[in-house]
């Protein structure tokens, strides 16, 4: 990795990861590393991209909430309120309200 830089990041969620390995793949063999998350995001991607998608984008509607988070929150699909506050930290400006909206979004979703 000499003369390679980190230029920029961007979290995403287990499905478009789970894509950009499959296509991957199909260029030529993956490396170790590689395989293992490969087969950890078989293990745990429980949406659809489509979906996943479209929860983000209602997810960024609302207030406080960061891409980090939003992305979390998909990944895991929290089913009720003592997950999802495990998931958002302490002093989040999301307040209840929303922690409620968030539920339903992902119970959609599903």
């Amino acid at each position: 990795m000499i003369g390679k830089k980190l230029l920029a990041t961007k979290p995403i969620p287990l499905v478009d990861v789970k894509d950009y390995l499959k296509e991957r793949s199909e260029q030529g063999e993956l490396t170790y590393e590689q395989n293992l998350t490969n087969d950890y995001v078989k293990k745990y991607a429980k949406i659809a991209k489509t979906k996943a998608a479209k929860l983000l984008e209602e997810l960024r509607q609302i207030e406080g909430m960061n891409d980090e988070l939003a992305v979390k929150i998909i990944d895991i699909l929290p089913q009720n309120m003592d997950v999802l506050r495990l998931i958002v930290q302490k002093g989040s400006k999301i307040k209840d309200d929303d922690l409620q909206n968030i539920l339903k979004a992902v119970k959609n979703a599903q």
